[in-house]
């Protein structure tokens, strides 16, 4: 979304007295710290969603099932031959390769005009 003339002086001046960024890189931390694992992969949060874990030979799947009911399904990663499933007391995190979209935010300042030939 691209935001110009006032609404975009209202978002700044929003985002500004959050410090949003620096929030949500806490928040990963705090999730990092709570499963003990690596933070080499991104986070999504399915709360809601019903899921499971099965085995095809030496493969591993994550099943879940959104609130609209559609199944998705992604591969586990594996570290070592071990599926990566972090269970905590209330959580578990299963790090799959699933097709997402991301945000990529980078810092305004460290922006380069350097520019690869096609």
């Amino acid at each position: 979304m691209i935001l110009v003339g006032d609404s975009m002086k209202v978002r700044e001046e929003h985002m500004e007295k959050r410090e949003p960024i620096l929030e949500y890189e806490q928040s990963v931390q705090g999730l990092v710290d709570y499963f003990g694992c690596d933070d080499d992969f991104f986070m999504k949060l399915l709360l809601p969603c019903e899921w499971t874990v099965k085995s095809d030979g030496d493969f591993y799947f994550l099943s879940y099932w959104q609130e609209n009911g559609k199944k998705t399904e992604a591969v586990i990663v594996k570290k070592s031959g071990e599926p990566l499933i972090y269970k905590g007391k209330e959580y578990t995190m299963v790090v799959a390769i699933d097709c997402v979209k991301i945000g990529f935010i980078f810092r305004n300042e460290k922006r380069t005009e350097f520019q690869m030939g096609l």
